[in-house]
This record gives C-alpha cells, sequence and structure tokens, in this order.
C-alpha cells in the first residue's frame, strides 16, 4: 500500500466526517516512532494539521506511547532511544501543550519508557519501563517519583482504573499483569495471562480490564473486583492482538490485530468475535482509539505511515490520511472551544 495523502480519503470517508462536524470537536495526535515527532490530525478535514517535533534526531530517539489529561490540555509521550541496555536523558515523558503543541516539561522515567498512562484525577503519570522490568509512578505537579515497582520482564502495557486506585502493567516475556495499589503504594498481585501480553484497558464502569497476548491470539478479561482472571477469549492464533480501546459503553472491545494488517470486534457481553476488518486496512496497524461518540475508530498504521478510519456502524474502513514514518500509537484528544 502506498503512502496515504489528505487527498486518499474515500467519498463515504469525507461524508461521514462532514456529519461529525457538529458533535464535539477532537484531534488525533500520532506518535511516529521513526520521525520522532507527534503528528495532528483534524478528523473532520480529513488532513493533518500539524506536526510536533519530539527530537532532532529522528531514527534514535522515539516516542511510542500516548496519553492525554483528562481536562484534554496536555499530550503525555513515553520517550526513548534504541538502546534499552543504555539509559540516556531521553528516556523520559514528556508533557506536549495542546494550544501551543510544544514541550512544557520532562519528566525523568529512565528504563526505555514504553507506554504511559494518567490517573483520572490528572495527577498521576504512570510508566511502564521496558528495560527494568518496573512501573514508575511521578507526581504530575512536583515530578517527583511516587515509587518504582517490579513488574513482569518488559513490562509495556499500563493503565488506571477508572477510580484511579489501581494501575495494572503487561509485560511481554513473563506473561503476566501486574496489579499496584496506587494510593497504598505497593503491589498487590502479579497474574497470568496469555503469551506475550501488550496492551490493557478498563471497561468504563472499572468491573473489567482486557489484556490483548500478541503471541497467543487471545484477549485476557480480569474480574477487577478480586483481580483474577475470568475469561478467555480467543481470536485465532495468527491474530497478534496488540492495542486496544473500548467504545464509549464498553460493549465492543476494537483490538488492533498489528501482524495481520486488521481490527478485531469483540462483543464484551458474549466474548464473541462479531467482525474481523481486513479489506483496505493499512499495513500493521499498532494503535487504535476510538472516537469520543463511539462512531469512527482510528488505527496508526506502522507500515503505511498512516491513520486509518473505521466506521463503527459498517466496521469497514472508511478512509486514511498520512501520518510520519513509523506510527505506533494514536489518541483521540477533545479540544475545547477556547484552543
Amino acid at each position: 500500500m502506498g503512502r496515504a495523502t489528505p487527498f486518499a480519503a474515500s467519498l463515504g470517508f469525507i461524508l461521514t466526517l462532514a456529519a461529525a462536524a457538529a458533535a464535539e470537536p477532537y484531534r488525533l495526535y500520532v506518535s511516529n516512532e521513526h520521525d520522532a515527532s507527534i503528528t495532528i490530525i483534524d478528523p473532520v478535514k480529513g488532513i493533518a494539521t500539524g506536526v510536533i517535533p519530539i527530537s532532532s534526531r529522528p531514527g534514535e530517539v522515539r516516542p511510542r506511547g500516548l496519553a492525554i489529561s483528562p481536562n484534554g490540555e496536555t499530550i503525555y509521550a513515553a520517550v526513548s532511544d534504541f538502546l534499552p541496555r543504555t539509559e540516556s536523558p531521553e528516556d523520559a515523558i514528556v508533557a506536549i501543550d495542546v494550544a501551543s503543541n510544544t514541550i512544557v516539561r520532562r519528566y525523568h522515567a529512565g528504563g526505555n519508557p514504553e507506554r504511559v498512562a494518567i490517573s483520572p484525577d490528572g495527577k498521576q503519570i504512570w510508566a511502564a519501563l521496558e528495560a527494568r522490568a518496573q512501573v514508575v509512578g511521578i507526581d504530575v505537579d512536583s515530578g517527583e517519583e511516587l515509587g518504582r515497582f517490579q513488574t513482569g520482564v518488559e513490562s509495556e502495557g499500563v493503565a488506571v482504573s477508572p477510580d484511579g486506585r489501581f494501575v495494572y502493567v503487561t509485560a511481554e516475556t513473563s506473561h503476566t499483569v501486574t496489579v499496584v495499589d496506587a494510593q497504598a503504594l505497593k503491589v498487590v498481585t502479579h497474574l497470568l495471562v496469555g503469551n506475550r501480553p501488550r496492551d490493557v484497558v478498563f471497561a468504563p464502569d472499572g468491573k473489567r480490564a482486557y489484556v490483548s497476548a500478541e503471541i497467543g491470539g487471545t484477549i485476557t478479561v480480569i474480574d477487577t473486583a478480586r483481580h483474577k482472571v475470568v475469561q478467555t477469549i480467543n481470536l485465532g492464533l495468527d491474530s497478534r492482538p496488540v492495542e486496544l480501546d473500548l467504545s464509549p459503553d464498553g460493549a465492543r472491545l476494537y483490538v488492533a490485530g498489528g501482524g495481520t494488517n486488521a481490527v478485531y470486534v469483540v462483543d464484551t457481553a458474549t466474548g464473541k468475535v462479531v467482525k474481523v476488518v481486513k479489506e483496505r486496512m493499512g499495513r500493521r496497524p499498532w494503535g487504535i482509539a476510538v472516537s469520543p461518540d463511539g462512531s469512527r475508530i482510528f488505527t496508526a498504521n506502522g507500515l503505511s505511515d498512516s491513520v486509518g478510519l473505521v466506521g463503527a456502524g459498517c466496521l469497514c474502513v472508511e478512509g486514511e490520511v498520512a501520518a510520519g514514518r513509523g506510527a505506533h500509537s494514536v489518541k483521540v484528544g477533545v479540544v475545547h472551544a477556547a484552543r
């Protein structure tokens, strides 16, 4: 598939985007692993509207995981270099002001941070430190460390529960999820999940957490009240699930199948796959995000250097917008009228 351009969007894509214009405005932010930048996309116009440079050394410094503050004013990016065994000043979490699109603060992280999450009150940063098999908590205002906690090997996915009480962290090599109490600041337990877990998301009501397993081809469902695995959803051994996101009502789980150029759509009530979206999908969809109204799903296509649009109604690819090289993660940020 060739590199997408703003004009590659289909008529259906344009119409869908136009219909969304009256809805709550938002932007897409896409981390470009090989360009050391973040692309800003206007989903209504279907074009990239700006690029935020993260480093002057593309190919050496890479942003990967993204998170957005609850008030929508700040983007947090997990930044590292390509030398995980060597700690450098680049191993940091950077905070970007969305009004000026500039980096306003750097938080030391160390340990090759891969993904980042923000607590629901916006006061805590949690980052998975892949090289150290740790997760670190950081106070947003003071920049002080809340603590470092041992996880499984090659920690990657990280999410904070909707009530802010617990942090779940996946670990690729040990096939585990570590549960950290974010108030008591201690590890609660470690859970065995599927083979090579990548990402974790909480249901909107916080009662369930979903964990993707890239090699296992499964989604592990965790009862968060007991921190116990209660279900395993099989997507198929060749499904290669990576990043996850849920519809706003939690009824559907959308799974990026990075190695299979597909998005898997799971009914969370039944645990069944209701659709595998493959036709016109970009190459290596790694990141995935759902629009605030649930009508659209966006994929960060790492080998197509693009963001794909999947309509939630038709469950089909409706368009594609160019991003930077090595699109890794995509997040949706609601734009306030004053910005």
